[in-house]
């Protein structure tokens, strides 16, 4: 029936055409909820006005069946919303309980070494220093755990500043492995590095790209079992420079490598066996490395150990 119709000049419509006002306020509220219907309403909405009578059934039907879209689409995505953010409070929820629960044990050896000092319980040398080597150890750590918190705070608002040098990545690496050298001691991990040679420099943040190197190594001494075995290696690739962490350890299943790199996530292995940990440590790693203009990436099959890989622009 279109066809045979002689086109109509729309131009000549203009004058008729209703206040905008009125005929896009309801148009507006249904694209808030999704786009493309939306648009579909409008472009029925103005053959409607330049073909009228004869085409107003057909029009009106896709009217309808676009309008049932829209609203099915807006229930879906709200649906869908709602969903999201009550699995994100369910996160929050567990974050906290979880920090607070790592807060709570410095803090109570803390306290337990210093109502002994002050009571005047121990009287040798000996053990009244390790006891101060201990209240060492333990402020450390809780400093360590706030500033974490604060520096996430700041990643999550925007604030986090970094001090872009001509950085090498050998120095990073090496940083980070120094760093990881206690873990190390027990024997009960062998670590190798394997470094490419004359790597080119980038321009980056070395505290900050060792700290990520360094939760990588935490990581994968703490998700692997008894016989760890982790290897670190820096190779050119292009334009880029590739920095990976493999270890042994049991995998991460297809399923959570998606969410993986999610604030406040933990997988399945990390709830079942209670691993130490408050599901920042890769978020906080793909912030850091985007903020180099980089990215990160996981490779990993269950029972084939894991490899996470910072891939970062050359200078």
């Amino acid at each position: 029936m279109l066809a045979t119709m002689k086109p109509v000049d729309v131009t000549k419509l203009r004058g008729r055409l209703p206040d905008p006002a009125n005929v896009w306020r309801p148009a507006l509220l249904i694209l808030l909820l999704i786009l493309l219907p939306s648009v579909m309403i409008g472009a029925v909405g103005i053959l409607v006005l330049v073909f009228q009578r004869e085409t107003v059934d057909v029009v009106l039907g896709v009217l309808i069946l676009a309008f049932c879209a829209a609203l099915g689409a807006g229930i879906v995505l709200t649906f869908s919303s709602i969903r999201r953010r009550a699995q994100l409070s369910a996160l929050q929820t567990a974050f906290v309980s979880k920090v607070s629960h790592d807060l709570r044990t410095p803090l109570t050896s803390i306290r337990m070494f210093v109502e002994t000092l002050q009571m005047g319980r121990i009287h040798d040398t000996e053990r009244y220093n390790e006891c101060l080597d201990v209240l060492a150890v333990e402020t450390a750590r809780l400093s360590s755990m706030i500033d974490r918190l604060l520096d996430w705070a700041r990643m999550e608002a925007g604030r986090k500043q970094y001090r872009f040098q001509t950085t090498s990545i050998v120095d990073v690496v090496n940083q980070a492995t120094a760093a990881f050298r206690p873990q190390t001691l027990s024997g009960a991990v062998e670590l190798s590095v394997d470094l490419e040679e004359n790597l080119p420099t980038i321009q980056a943040d070395a505290e900050a790209l060792s700290e990520v190197l360094l939760d990588l190594l935490n990581n994968a001494y703490k998700y692997t079992g008894e016989h760890k075995q982790i290897a670190v290696r820096a190779r050119r690739d292009g334009r880029t420079v590739v920095v990976s962490v493999t270890d042994n350890g049991p995998g991460i299943p297809r399923s959570e490598h998606v969410r993986i790199f999610d604030r406040f996530y933990r997988g399945g292995e990390a709830s079942t066996r209670e691993i130490e940990g408050s599901g920042l440590g890769l978020a906080m790693a793909r912030h850091t490395i985007e903020a180099h203009k980089g990215t990160i990436h996981l490779e990993s099959e269950v029972g084939r150990g894991s490899t996470f890989s910072l891939v970062l622009p050359v200078t």
